[in-house]
């Protein structure tokens, strides 16, 4: 059961987009959820991990992953506001004809598509697990009619001398950018097929001893960092509160930031100083969190919107695996 719940019915403009039109995103704090796709069959691996969303064709990609074997299982769900239209199926790797690939933890999702796609790429952050894409950044060109994939390309970032372990990744259609995460250290920039690097041009980081939630500050510096959504002007940062073991527990949170991308590339242009200089400090007034009775484990892993509506994914337990896709209750960027 879900407690205290608050809506603040308040409106702000969010950002401006390329176009200087000011996008307005409802503000509030939410803590109550509806499942909207069970995510729980006994032929799924049993971790939760990255999610994407492709708005423009409708479509919700997921990753599962086995700690055991080391491999991970990509789901595409079909959006529908018809319960009994939706559709998951588990998709399959074209070259190995296996439902079952070598792509790390796919700790986060991000996709690449154009409406009435029936191929979209597909950005996985399999961070330092695995053993083909370790510390990479995977893409694959996803084949939503036929449910198969293949690896198209991979990339490295190379930071400071080493290429970094990407847990985090995300893609802004209308600046045509990515924005993807190692450790708490974030990078803006894009892919270079021709030298399979990442390209940054600029990086950032979060504060996190004063995050922001429900009015009250929060020092969230040891909460498990999860995937990262960029929508109309702000990051989305969902964190798994810790246990007394380090462990994610009953308690997930989503932080939000407000990032104009281009301000911040022309920051970095015109700064002499250390890269990591920018830190960004919650929104006071647009925050997530479940803290649940009914579940011993809630760990919101990534989150994503389609029509302004937040999806999120989530590992969640009462003693057998009850994983889903769901959606927060009356949020919705558009209100």
């Amino acid at each position: 059961m879900l407690k205290n719940k608050k809506i603040l019915s308040a409106a702000l403009v969010a950002s401006l987009s390329l176009s200087a039109i000011p996008v307005f995103a409802q503000s509030g704090y939410f803590n109550t959820y509806t499942v909207y796709e069970p995510m729980n069959s006994s032929s799924y691996n049993t971790s939760m991990q990255g999610m994407t969303v492709d708005r423009y064709n409708n479509n919700i990609f997921t990753a599962k992953f086995n700690a055991t074997s080391e491999t991970t299982q990509l789901f595409l769900t079909k959006l529908s506001s018809t319960e009994s239209n939706r559709t998951t199926k588990l998709l399959k790797n074209s070259t190995t004809g296996s439902t079952s690939s070598d792509l790390g933890h796919a700790n986060d999702l991000a996709v690449v598509a154009d409406a009435g796609d029936t191929t979209v790429d597909l950005y996985v952050a399999p961070m330092e697990d695995g053993i083909k894409y370790a510390n990479k950044i995977v893409k694959l060109a996803v084949n939503t009619s036929t449910g198969t994939y293949n690896v198209n390309k991979s990339y490295v970032l190379n930071y400071g001398g080493e290429n970094l372990s990407i847990s985090g990744i995300t893609y802004s259609v209308g600046y045509k950018k990515f924005i993807v995460k190692s450790g708490k250290r974030f990078f803006i920039g894009t892919f270079n097929d021709a030298t399979g690097k990442f390209d940054y041009e600029a990086t950032f980081k979060l504060n996190h001893t004063r995050a922001v939630i429900d009015g009250s500050t929060v020092d969230t510096t040891d909460y498990i960092q999860q995937g990262i959504s960029y929508y109309e002007g702000n990051l989305y940062v969902p964190m798994a509160k810790p246990d007394a073991n380090g462990n994610a527990s009953n308690v997930s949170v989503v932080t939000t930031y407000s990032l104009n991308l281009s301000e911040t590339i022309d920051e970095q242009k015109n700064t002499t100083t250390e890269p990591f200089s920018k830190v960004l400090y919650t929104n006071n007034d647009l925050s997530f969190r479940v803290t649940s009775s009914a579940y011993s484990l809630f760990e919101i892993e990534a989150v994503d919107f389609d029509n302004g509506t937040m999806y999120f994914n989530t590992n969640r337990s009462d003693g057998t695996q009850q994983d889903m896709i769901a959606t927060f209750n009356d949020y919705n960027t558009s209100k």
